[in-house]
């Protein structure tokens, strides 16, 4: 039944983003995945930059930027943040106690060959760990540290479109479509899930100081593990390693939703080069094959395939790092205009932006062939 908007209407919002939810989750796999959010105060963005605080812990490892003789006491490293005084560290198979840490000059002094370990030489870009800290009974209340959480932040981004419907056409019997306003109001809506699903992933952020802004996608966010590919072929080594370097940095310590987000092209390598590994179900009229899931040594990974994503790439992203979140009262909506001139006119309008949690915890193969 054609639905009636009449002068009344004129100005009313109506929430349309039930409406959006309901579109094929193969258009908008990542939309479907997340949600879009204005569920409840704490699942909304309240202002046009929107901000989030990340714990961390100290980093555990550093490394060794000039080469030391096993006999040397004074080490230097990339960064002194894992170490303190009276800190147990290892290389190799040797401890090491630290006794000082020089800060501008990132060196450390240490105590070699502790607990009867064997020290040994020390080449530029071997690793150096923190272990524990040096117990002794008895002892004063060692020097704290504190490290500050870090702020990240992305910003809004309007998505927006015109029913625009002439007098003409609306007069004229369109074959199949009982409500031709109403047809098109669909049309706008899907587009711009189209256009939030892009600005997801491939956003660049941007703000001309003007009102005119562009949100960060995941793309951008990811910046830590990231590795070129050179044209090589995808292999199943490949997402490990990247599974690898996510495990390193703690990615997986919290259970995680983790996906693999690929094109087309690399959907069709992965079950290419994963074909002699399928677990099979008997049908007796159905041929051919394909991956949904994978099993890496670092967990399994559904895979999801977005058309938005370039063909020479693959991401592996935890959802639950991820909300899309509009602006408070912004969520997707249409707004009946009325009659302009010989036509009658309604705005589909959202605004959203992507929080996107421990970069670290997600990673990006690029430059696959």
């Amino acid at each position: 039944m054609p639905r009636i908007y009449t002068s009344q209407l004129i100005g009313v919002r109506q929430d349309v983003v039930d409406e959006i939810l309901l579109l094929n989750p193969y258009q908008i796999p990542l939309i479907s995945a997340l949600g879009l959010g204005g569920s409840n105060d704490t699942d909304i963005a309240t202002s046009t930059k929107h901000e989030w605080f990340e714990d961390q812990l100290f980093d555990t490892k550093a490394t060794v930027t000039a080469a030391a003789a096993a006999a040397d006491t004074t080490i230097t490293v990339d960064s002194v943040e894992p170490f303190r005084t009276n800190l147990v560290i290892r290389h190799n198979d040797e401890l090491m106690l630290v006794s000082s840490v020089d800060t501008n000059n990132k060196k450390i002094t240490v105590t070699r060959g502790l607990s009867s370990t064997t020290p040994g030489a020390i080449a530029v870009g071997d690793i150096l760990e923190a272990m524990f800290v040096y117990g002794t009974e008895g002892a004063d209340a060692r020097d704290g540290r504190y490290k500050a959480r870090t702020a990240c932040s992305n910003i809004t981004q309007i998505f927006d479109d015109t029913v625009d419907i002439t007098g003409t056409a609306e007069a004229v019997q369109q074959y199949g479509i009982d409500d031709l306003y109403e047809s098109e109001k669909q049309k706008k809506q899907l587009e711009l899930a189209l256009q939030l699903e892009k600005a997801i992933i491939s956003g660049v952020q941007f703000n001309d100081g003007n009102g005119t802004k562009m949100m960060k996608g995941i793309r951008s966010f990811i910046q830590s593990n990231v590795v070129d590919a050179a044209g090589a072929n995808l292999t199943l080594d490949m997402i490990n390693d990247l599974a690898q370097n996510i495990y390193t940095v703690g990615g997986f310590k919290d259970g995680g939703n983790y996906t693999i987000l690929v094109g087309a092209h690399q959907k069709r390598v992965i079950t290419n080069i994963l074909s002699d590994k399928l677990l099979l179900q008997r049908t007796d009229d159905v041929r051919g094959n394909t991956v949904k899931t994978i099993v890496t040594d670092f967990g399994e990974f559904d895979i999801t395939l977005d058309i938005n994503l370039n063909p020479d790439e693959l991401i592996i992203t935890d959802v639950n790092r991820m909300r899309i979140l509009p602006l408070r009262g912004r969520g997707f909506g249409h707004t009946y205009l009325g009659k302009k001139g010989d036509s009658t006119q309604g705005q589909v309008l959202g605004e959203y932006t992507l929080e996107f949690k421990q970069e670290k915890a997600h990673g990006r193969l690029k430059g696959l062939k």
